[in-house]
């Protein structure tokens, strides 16, 4: 489910810088309808980037940690809406247990008898669900919010080391990996939401009383690629990384100079993986030079070939040089003449 580069060498590393705190791949977003709530949100997520960025380890930094929002469910009626439509790297607020990492020290606290009432809800209740429990829960026992990695990470293996050869241009791609060819990701996540109409609503019903327990919530996850050119302003002051499923040396903490990186002792083994990746960056740009494309050609007499290559980037991660290979590969129309 998980690659070696994912789950070890991107999410064990920036644990091991984090591990005051969850550290997780699907991370869920919850929304405000009080506008009190939306200001003071908003806040202490700008508030928690700066001390992110300011690269100072652990909690030697002295920064004070941004207030977490209250939840005045009885007094004022507030409310909040469960996101189940992406996995936003910045202001999530709870973290789906796959790819997730978490201090066995935690549970400690979570199997304590003081919170037995709430472990038998989670029980009982439609939904189970103990993913919010948890990460709502750790992020009150540590006073922050969880911290986001990449849910896939961008490789360059492929089963020969050639470059793109004459064989190539005249129409044997056997050994380029095509992400295009592999199966439509799964969607097991959202059959509960088919199964029954009213899981997305219990779902929320469950988030509203579990903020209602505790009565606040943490200020929203600082996403992996703060810090970086990577960082990128969305909409309403939000922010999310790009691209979605980046390389190893374009994660700060594994990288010289980057936001976390001497927080730990140096990896010998990364850093040479990782030099290795870029020089495959550098082939891959190389290569996509000497494709010999036609954009402005018609793939299937339907849409410009061009068009069909980004569509290629954008839905199945090719890089431009894949993007370019696979869009010929499916029709010859789009090689130059």
């Amino acid at each position: 489910f998980f690659s070696k580069e994912a789950m070890v060498d991107s999410g064990l590393e920036m644990w091991k810088r984090n591990s005051n705190v969850q550290v997780g791949a699907f991370p869920r977003n919850i929304r405000y309808l009080s506008q009190r709530m939306k200001e003071a949100g908003k806040k202490g997520l700008m508030d928690s980037i700066d001390i992110v960025t300011s690269n100072i380890p652990g909690d030697d930094s002295g920064a004070t940690y941004p207030p977490f929002t209250p939840f005045c469910r009885n007094a004022t009626g507030d409310h909040v809406e469960y996101n189940y439509f992406t996995f936003p790297d910045y202001n999530a607020h709870m973290l789906l247990p796959s790819g997730s990492i978490l201090h066995r020290n935690f549970l400690c606290f979570i199997w304590h008898p003081a919170f037995e009432e709430l472990r038998n809800w989670v029980v009982h209740h439609k939904t189970m669900p103990d993913d919010m429990t948890v990460s709502t829960l750790v992020s009150h026992l540590s006073g922050r919010a969880p911290r986001t990695v990449p849910q896939k990470i961008k490789t360059f293996h492929t089963s020969s080391g050639r470059r793109l050869t004459e064989d190539h241009r005249s129409g044997d791609y056997s050994d380029i990996i095509s992400a295009n060819d592999a199966p439509i990701p799964n969607q097991n996540h959202r059959r509960l939401l088919w199964r029954n109409p009213n899981w997305a609503k219990w779902r929320e019903e469950a988030i509203n009383s579990i903020l209602n327990y505790f009565g606040a919530i943490h200020p929203g996850t600082v996403g992996w690629c703060a810090g970086t050119k990577y960082s990128q302003d969305h909409h309403k002051h939000h922010y999310e990384c790009k691209p979605g499923v980046p390389t190893l040396n374009m994660l700060p903490w594994l990288n010289e100079g980057g936001v976390g990186f001497d927080h730990c002792p140096p990896n010998d083994r990364l850093i040479n993986e990782i030099k290795e990746t870029e020089k495959q960056v550098q082939k891959h740009k190389e290569e996509d030079e000497k494709v010999s494309f036609c954009g402005d050609c018609k793939y299937k007499n339907f849409i410009s070939c061009s068009d069909r290559a980004k569509y290629l980037i954008e839905t199945y991660k090719n890089n431009p040089f894949e993007a370019k290979i696979n869009t010929i590969k499916a029709d010859e129309n789009c090689r130059n003449k």
